[in-house]
């Protein structure tokens, strides 16, 4: 009997939003963006515009503080280094082996493991990673890459189209 009903409801959908969005399964009926005659598919990007939203502007304010959060962990990182040495130490001096000498640092290994993974989910948004630089007819703007069936989607050739 299966005492985490929830548990195994919510790994199953993650997985299949996962493989939806890896096959580029969509349930939505937009028309893809039509291309002029002549042409290449095979030149062409397609970008929309970058639409303001809550994790935009959080990670712009994130990363203002950078220094400051390298800073934090490179001292966390310094605290973890003597901590794993001071239980190693501890072990060698009695020349036995204990594994409550770990405890702390193990957690605070994980804890920091944790920060780093929050911290940089908070920091590194998906259009951070989709955003390019469109260059046309002398004008250079911020768009994100997008597939032709997204609202707002434009073709423009892939030569005109730089990364962030």
């Amino acid at each position: 009997m299966n005492k985490k009903p929830g548990l195994l409801l919510t790994v199953s959908v993650l997985a299949i939003i996962l493989l939806a969005t890896a096959f580029d399964m969509n349930f939505g009926g937009n028309a893809a963006v039509h291309l002029r005659a002549g042409v290449n598919p095979d030149s062409v990007l397609y970008v929309c515009p970058v639409a303001d939203n809550v994790w935009d502007a959080f990670a712009q304010a994130i990363s203002l503080g950078r220094r400051y959060i390298y800073m934090g962990f490179g001292f966390a990182g310094i605290v973890l280094l003597f901590s794993w040495g001071w239980a190693l130490y501890q072990n060698l001096v009695k020349d036995k082996f204990s594994a409550d000498a770990y405890k702390n640092p193990w957690g605070l290994t994980k804890l920091f493991f944790w920060a780093g993974v929050i911290c940089t989910v908070l920091a590194m948004t998906p259009n951070y990673f989709r955003t390019v630089h469109v260059r046309v007819n002398g004008h250079n703007s911020e768009w994100v890459l997008c597939d032709s069936t997204s609202t707002d989607a434009r073709a423009v050739n892939a030569n005109a189209v730089t990364l962030h």
